[in-house]
């Protein structure tokens, strides 16, 4: 006798009834799973369509991008400049209060 043979003979309404409710919640708690993952993959796709959009219609395109790009590297080389002279004003004030602490 096969496994199938005996399920079919051994099993009771009550166990027949909690196995359909199983499968029932588990199909249930598929469908609810993939309607997320339906409404996450709508969200993107209205995402990527907005900036196709903007691309398209020249309003982020290409050319814009590339020079943001430029300016925000301009921006940042002027940042570590900034930086580099703020540490360098840090370390000599250190220097004059190490000096003056030895004098002490």
């Amino acid at each position: 006798m096969s496994n199938s043979d005996s399920d079919k003979q051994a099993v009771s309404p009550d166990v027949a009834i909690a196995r359909l409710e199983g499968a029932i919640t588990s199909a249930l708690e598929e469908v609810h799973r993939l309607r997320g993952e339906l409404s996450r993959m709508d969200a993107q796709g209205r995402e990527l369509e907005a900036l196709l959009r903007g691309v398209t219609s020249g309003e982020g395109g290409p050319r814009e991008m590339v020079d943001r790009l430029h300016v925000l590297d301009e921006e940042n080389r002027d940042l570590r400049a900034r930086l580099k002279l703020g540490r360098e004003g840090v370390e000599k004030l250190l220097k004059r209060i190490r000096f003056l602490e030895e004098r002490r």
